[in-house]
């Protein structure tokens, strides 16, 4: 009787294991830390900044995923800002039910992402209509903080002395082509050096051809990547895109001119 039980015991185990979407009860969230109704408020004012996510009890899948490996990127340049989730259940004991529904979390549409400011009654929910990916939610940090968690390849120094690049006058952009070519010379990190070659490149793309470089050249790699490339090719695309978007402008200002004869020449990568 008892073997029989095991027996069973194993094989309903066996089942729901099998049942389990991605065949994994959840996944880790290296970093994060879990909320509840009684350390919320508590915790959420010791720090200038909290991402949390409010998901179910048991999260799992691709939003998961990049949550938790966003979290692993900002807790290597940051202590300001915590990362942290709160599971919600539906039943039983609905655990954290009441503390979803005080902040109208749509627990039709998990996860709902909050960026709380410094306090429980300021904050700013991630975009509902983006997708929950580490690159976006740095840009939803860095758009509404004063924290900067780069994009892969993405270099604060240059990213910063980029902005409206592509509407400065020729000889502005010349001269900042020569002082971002000094800061180069300052990076020791092989994959720094990269990603300095790849914005000098553009610098020099852009003066040499206009904004228009920017869209076809973003549309160039697009291609590339959705094509069958390796993963490492991939990683490398995406770097590039992720560095072509210190240069976008929201608006352009700036009139068509002909390609200057003093810029040097660019070379492809």
């Amino acid at each position: 009787m008892l073997a029989s039980q095991s027996y069973y015991l194993l094989l309903t185990t066996l089942l729901l294991l099998a049942l389990a979407p991605n065949n994994s009860w959840a996944i880790s969230c290296t970093g994060c830390v879990d909320l509840d109704e009684l350390n919320f408020d508590k915790t959420i004012v010791r720090f200038p900044y909290s991402l949390v996510k409010f998901d179910i009890a048991f999260p799992y899948g691709e939003k998961h995923e990049a949550f938790g490996a966003f979290s692993k990127a900002a807790h290597k340049v940051t202590d300001e800002l915590l990362i942290a989730t709160v599971g919600i259940k539906d039943y039983g004991e609905l655990e954290n039910k009441a503390l979803g529904e005080r902040f109208k979390v749509d627990d039709k549409n998990f996860p709902g992402i909050y960026l709380f400011l410094g306090n429980v009654k300021e904050y700013v929910q991630f975009p509902a209509h983006l997708d929950v990916t580490v690159d976006n939610l740095k840009s939803f940090i860095s758009s509404n903080t004063q924290l900067y968690i780069g994009r892969d390849g993405c270099l604060k120094q240059f990213n910063d002395a980029l902005k409206d690049y592509a509407n400065k006058e020729s000889a502005q952009q010349l001269a900042l082509i020569a002082e971002l070519k000094k800061e180069q010379s300052k990076l020791q990190k092989p994959e720094e050096q990269k990603s300095a070659k790849a914005y000098l490149l553009f610098m020099r793309k852009i003066n040499e051809q206009g904004y228009s470089f920017h869209e076809e050249e973003t549309k160039r790699l697009l291609r590339l990547k959705a094509g069958k490339v390796t993963e490492a090719k991939k990683v490398e695309l995406q770097q590039k895109l992720n560095i072509l978007e210190a240069f976008r402008v929201n608006k352009l200002t700036k009139a068509t001119e002909s390609a200057p004869t003093t810029a040097p020449p660019a070379k492809e990568l």
